[in-house]
């Protein structure tokens, strides 16, 4: 809550007085006289501010007086406040008069919410509206409110030009009709007022661990935490505006008004804050916007690396009079040899579209990887952090940044890595913690229906286990988002012979639109290709095959064959999913996998789960509808029927077998 001046709260009890010998009559707001030798200034009030370089200052101006000698209601003038404040006009073609320059007043409320503060004359003491130029003073910020006392906020904010020490003059109306209250305004600009350490609120701590090997060095560690959560606890709206500091010994705060990217302290083993000095037992921790902490170590042989010596340190982040507090303690573990293979551990896929003749380099939005699936399939701790790489186009590894690091990388039209300037080449940016920050591709180079596909490579260093990322990027005319409408949970049985489980799809019907209780031809079944796009992928007559992972399997292929695991599809005259079991399923094992009804652009879901027959009947009816279609006869993958003299693999009574 902001807090009145005293010039304020006299101004207001004297007001309040004189309103309660009268009543004020409701009244429509009179046109202002925005020349200010034709008002009639009922009172004046003087004004002393202190702006801060960084944050600005309000000044509160209580117009009850002003209300009752125009009889106008309070409710009146909260529905027109923007009608009534007014600052001195810039317009050079008038004589200065009393240090202003001109005749006219302009509104303090603009269409665009706010006016741009500059000076009137080369002194610059005198400030005064006017259009944003490059030298511009100050800036009001945004429509007043006037609250149900009669007070109202109008806030100045530093900006672009002003300097600690700086003073500066000004005057401001508050106008009904011809009748008007004068502030004067007198300015002094100041740093930052740095509250101390007990009149901040500690709203929060976090505790960071992680270990550091003894030939890493300054170079450092990138170690994760959660960011956001200390913003939200700081009330903070963005790193920007976060400082940093430390206790010293006496209890004082130290850097308090020191911004927040890239700041960062060295200290002693126990945590004390202590100038860099070459060759000493220290190690520091630096913070970044990009959300990590990069602790490290001074190198060479000053630790020993055996595993016992904990570095622990503290400092803090804050925000007005908000704090909040870092602790990090890093322990200092022996080198090991770095893995000379790397092992794919698993994978996800990316997908997105371009604008295509896009004139800009960027379409620039946020895709969202599975980062914590990368984590733990690659054996990796809570706060480690996977390191980036790609492959040069003879197959080799090559280490392009940490996730860490805010930078990119270009590629080139079939997937290579490239330097920038590729006439189809496009790029990621901004690659951290498993978001794609920014995107895009060369300008007016890639037309409608236009597809990239490439990979690249989360890596867990400590031990070579890798997560790929495979992506695809369709160009097309306008970016457009599947659309789902509802979702629903599934398990279906999958036996040799091809089990049905009844599912009423009359909630599906209903989300997407259809009015028929039975689907309509234009609708289709189909699964996610990548990430969020739903699309017809290898589909038979029958149904689709899953690989154990829930992807599709192109059974064209001897490879795509032999890792279907089950057969599932939708069959409309029973009302079900069936699922016909390609391999025996291991003891307690299950499958999931989306498919989707698509009608008219729109999608429900099913999310289902796929699990050998247990036994009991649980309203599931064998229907044999695999072996309906194929008992007797020999068919190819693609659904053909073949003879004996068919070499390969082929579907006879329901099973997938080779020839």
């Amino acid at each position: 809550m902001k807090n009145f001046t005293p010039r304020a709260v006299a101004l207001f009890a004297m007001t309040v007085c004189m309103a309660m010998l009268s009543v004020v009559a409701k009244a429509e707001l009179p046109a202002p006289t925005t020349n200010y030798k034709n008002l009639n200034v009922i009172a004046t009030v003087p004004v002393d501010m202190q702006w801060e370089l960084n944050g600005g200052a309000s000044v509160y101006c209580d117009i009850n007086l002003l209300l009752e000698t125009s009889g106008l209601s309070l409710e009146e003038a909260q529905a027109h406040v923007k009608d009534i404040f007014y600052l001195w006009q810039y317009d050079s073609s008038e004589t200065a008069e009393d240090y202003f320059v001109a005749d006219e007043l302009a509104p303090m409320v603009k269409p665009e919410g706010y006016w741009w503060i500059d000076f009137a004359d080369e002194k610059k003491d005198v400030f005064v509206a006017k259009s944003w130029s490059e030298n511009c003073f100050a800036w009001t910020a945004g429509e007043p409110q006037l609250n149900d006392e009669g007070v109202c906020e109008i806030y100045f904010g530093t900006y672009t030009g002003a300097q600690v020490g700086q003073k500066a003059h000004s005057q401001m109306y508050a106008i009904i009709g011809d009748n008007a209250i004068l502030y004067d305004i007198n300015v002094e600009v100041v740093a930052e007022k740095v509250p101390t350490f007990e009149e901040c609120t500690l709203v929060g701590e976090v505790t960071v661990i992680t270990d550091n090997r003894v030939s890493n060095g300054w170079n450092g560690r990138a170690v994760r935490w959660d960011l956001q959560a200390a913003l939200d606890a700081l009330e903070c709206p963005s790193v920007a505006d976060l400082k940093v500091f430390y206790l010293t010994e006496e209890g004082e705060m130290s850097n308090a008004g020191q911004t927040y990217d890239g700041l960062g302290f060295w200290m002693t083993m126990e945590g004390e804050v202590i100038p860099f000095t070459s060759g000493s037992k220290s190690w520091f921790a630096q913070v970044r916007d990009n959300g990590n902490i990069n602790v490290g170590h001074m190198p060479g042989d000053v630790f020993t690396g055996d595993g016992t010596e904990v570095c622990k340190g503290s400092f803090y982040l804050r925000y007005y009079s908000n704090i909040y507090k870092l602790n990090v303690e890093m322990t200092v573990i022996p080198d090991s040899e770095a893995p000379t293979e790397f092992v794919e551990k698993g994978y996800g896929e990316l997908y997105l579209q371009g604008l295509a003749n896009h004139s800009d380099w960027s379409v620039g939005y946020n895709v969202q990887l599975d980062y914590e699936k990368a984590l733990e399939v690659t054996g990796a701790g809570p706060s480690d952090v996977l390191t980036l790489y790609a492959k040069t186009p003879d197959g080799e590894w090559e280490k392009r940044t940490t996730t860490t690091v805010a930078s990119g990388f270009w590629m080139t039209a079939d997937g290579k890595w490239c330097e920038y300037g590729n006439g189809n080449a496009y790029f990621f940016e901004n690659v951290n913690f498993g978001v794609i920050g920014n995107w895009g591709h060369v300008p007016n180079a890639d037309d409608p229906g236009t597809t990239y596909e490439g990979e690249f490579y989360y890596v867990n260093e400590a031990n070579g286990y890798y997560y790929t990322v495979r992506y695809r990027i369709d160009f097309v005319s306008e970016i457009v988002e599947s659309a789902v409408v509802g979702e629903e949970d599934v398990t279906v049985v999958a036996s040799d012979d091809g089990t049905l489980t009844e599912v009423d799809i009359t909630p599906a019907l209903t989300a997407l639109g259809i009015e028929e209780t039975e689907i309509p031809e234009e609708a289709r079944w189909v699964v996610p290709s990548f990430a969020t796009l739903y699309d017809q992928v290898n589909y038979m007559d029958e149904g689709y095959a899953f690989d154990a992972e829930g992807k599709t399997c192109n059974v064209d292929t001897e490879e795509g064959a032999a890792a279907a695991i089950y057969r599932l599809g939708y069959d409309a005259q029973e009302g079900g999913f069936y699922a016909e079991a390609w391999q025996d399923f291991a003891e307690g094992a299950s499958y999931t996998v989306k498919m989707a009804l698509e009608y008219e652009g729109k999608y429900y879901v099913y999310n289902i789960t796929v699990v050998a027959p247990s036994g009991e009947e649980d309203a599931i009816v064998d229907v044999n509808v695999s072996k309906k279609a194929f008992e007797g006869k020999a068919y190819n993958v693609s659904g053909q029927p073949v003879d004996g003299s068919y070499r390969g693999f082929v579907i006879k009574n329901g099973k997938l077998i080779r020839q």
